[in-house]
């Protein structure tokens, strides 16, 4: 005789009950089993920044251990730009005062008409014996216009050595040294540089909270990597040195024009070539001063971005990302099962649970952003913590939302791969190079400089 079977994905309600494989649950139970399963997620977390806090004293040993190996080889320093931005020239000078002689600076925007040039242009007629060449329009089709702007300031770079640095990071000679110097070990064909966030003087919410998922969730992921991976084998964003050999051996940056993570890419595809990939001894500023609307199209376009990049460790960042959102919900979820069984309650367990995620997580942020940073880190955004990492995990939702990215006021789609696809047309236009002619930048009179704008903790 055939026994008739229960479907164990069968689930039906009865009355106040709620009937799953055979077994029956309350909605108050229910509630119960989902803070359990939240309070599980927070505990998970506090060992993930433990971890964080261990991978960041290694490393800061590491570093520390790096020493100058006597004089650096010439660089060439490509900075791509788009759009006006406060701190341009003062980064740009920043740069141009660091420089030694038969180093040089290149700048240059995908589009001719970029707002960005004019700044730039302004700085190189005030300054006529800078090694400063600039470059006005890229005559690639890149979707990625980054790219694009770092392919025609490529073929105009001189020196064996590239230096590749965002426009809103802020160079002294120590960091380019710092930069360099891995770079003379053997087989070694990119450094990349952690970089630290710095609220501008009087910022608002918005640009504290940026500063605070770099100082805190970016870079403790990086250290992580690196600690459990035994070494890098991918570049970060603001400022990397890479060996033109190891550049030509991928491509160079044409190869790359229609990644959405291009730095990523960079350091991905030159280790899969035979070099190896070092964490430089060197952390850059970057200055936080966006508006809301910037912050929030920035931070989205981050989550979505490493979501593409690595979905399996994204989706697995809820066992280690999300513990103070995830305590907070346990509290919430027990609450509500104690109203739905009729015997409101405090959880007691559940709020000790997320005060001891909350206490974790600010003596572990703070003390890997010590260690990080040193002297230059910022705790006075620290407080805020809690706040960064609620949306922080809302972020993490959003992103799987979709897959069209705003990047400097264009939207993109990316593919699963990797890849981009512009929502707009993509533009090229002539190349078009003002060149400097004098190459020794101690001639550069400190005068004609801007002054440096000042940052908390220096920069």
């Amino acid at each position: 005789m055939e026994v008739a079977r229960p479907n164990v994905l069968s689930c039906r309600v009865l009355g106040e009950t709620l009937s799953l494989a055979g077994l029956s649950f309350s909605p108050g139970q229910l509630l119960w089993l989902a803070s359990v399963a939240l309070a599980v997620l927070g505990a998970t977390s506090c060992l993930y920044y433990v971890l964080a806090a261990l991978a960041a004293l290694r490393t800061r040993k590491a570093l520390s251990a790096s020493q100058p190996t006597g004089a650096r080889p010439r660089v060439s320093v490509l900075v791509p730009v788009s759009g006006k931005e406060t701190r341009l020239r003062a980064n740009l000078e920043a740069i141009l005062r660091s420089l030694e002689p038969g180093d040089e600076l290149l700048v240059g925007a995908a589009l001719a008409e970029d707002p960005a040039l004019e700044i730039v242009s302004e700085l190189a007629r005030s300054l006529p014996k800078a090694p400063l060449i600039v470059v006005a329009g890229s005559a690639s089709r890149a979707t990625n216009r980054k790219v694009a702007a770092l392919e025609a300031l490529e073929r105009r770079a001189s020196a064996d050595v590239l230096l590749l640095v965002d426009s809103d990071v802020r160079l002294d000679a120590g960091l380019i040294e710092g930069l360099v110097r891995p770079l003379g070990q053997e087989r070694v064909g990119l450094a990349t540089a952690l970089y630290r966030g710095v609220p501008a003087p009087g910022a608002g919410l918005a640009p504290r909270l940026e500063a605070l998922t770099i100082n805190a969730d970016f870079v403790p992921s990086v250290l992580v990597a690196h600690f459990l991976g035994g070494g890098m084998s991918f570049a970060l964003g603001a400022a990397n040195a890479v060996r033109r050999e190891a550049l030509e051996a991928i491509g160079g940056f044409a190869s790359l024009g229609e990644v959405l993570a291009d730095d990523h890419e960079l350091g991905r595809r030159v280790a899969a070539a035979g070099f190896r990939v070092k964490l430089a001894p060197a952390v850059v500023p970057i200055v936080q001063d966006s508006s809301w609307k910037e912050t929030l199209a920035r931070l989205l376009r981050w989550s979505r971005t490493y979501r593409v990049c690595r979905p399996l460790g994204y989706a697995a960042t809820v066992l280690s990302h999300h513990g103070i959102a995830c305590s907070l919900g346990a509290v919430a979820l027990a609450l509500a099962a104690s109203a739905a069984s009729g015997a409101i309650a405090l959880p007691v367990w559940a709020l000790a649970l997320a005060g001891t995620v909350v206490l974790v997580r600010l003596a572990t942020a703070g003390s890997t952003h010590a260690l990080i940073a040193g002297k230059e880190a910022d705790f006075a955004s620290l407080p805020l913590l809690p706040l960064r990492d609620i949306l922080g995990t809302a972020l993490f939702l959003l992103a799987w939302t979709r897959r069209t990215v705003t990047w400097r006021s264009r939207r993109y789609r990316v593919s699963r791969d990797g890849t981009m696809t512009a929502l707009e047309p993509v533009t090229a236009t002539l190349e078009v190079a003002a060149l400097a002619t004098l190459p020794e930048p101690e001639a550069i009179p400190e005068k004609q400089m801007a002054a440096p704008l000042a940052a908390p903790g220096g920069s």
